[in-house]
């Protein structure tokens, strides 16, 4: 099966924004289709931000990812935040998963960034074994947030 990991375009952003409803309703997140699109069309335009890619499997999106660049003193320099991943279900079973991580690894060492960290939902053990298989471990710290 041919597959491809494509920088996303604007006109990739219905499907995109689509993809994304989908991925936060399994865990109830809240989500506003307008707000979503202005954020991706800001995202997808300003490389500062970030790079968001589809996967493409025989020629339709199976999927996406985002990668936020941010910088941290902690870990030395610019790292590579894995924001979303995610497979359509029809798609998933192919590999897109693993496929999308060993694209991440490239990404992260060809581009030079320290480390790259991810949040993962406590209950997604399946994820969570993947992430491990590449080599991804539990940070001794937790996330935190402050909302306005």
């Amino acid at each position: 099966m041919n597959h491809e990991i494509l920088k996303a375009a604007t006109s990739d952003i219905p499907e995109l924004s689509g993809m994304m409803k989908d991925f936060y309703a399994i865990d109830l997140y809240p989500f506003d289709e307008k707000l979503t699109v202005e954020n991706f069309v800001k995202f997808i335009n300003e490389e500062k931000y970030g790079d968001c890619f589809k996967i493409v499997l025989e020629d339709e999106i199976a999927g996406y990812l985002i990668l936020v660049k941010y910088f941290s003193f902690e870990f030395g320099g610019e790292i590579l935040f894995l924001d979303e991943l995610y497979v359509k279900p029809e798609f998933q079973g192919k590999s897109l998963g693993k496929k999308a991580l060993e694209f991440v690894k490239n990404y992260w060492v060809e581009n030079h960034f320290k480390v790259v960290l991810l949040e993962i939902e406590n209950h997604n053990d399946k994820a969570k074994k993947l992430y491990e298989h590449y080599g991804f471990q539990n940070h001794k710290r937790s996330l935190m947030i402050l909302k306005n």
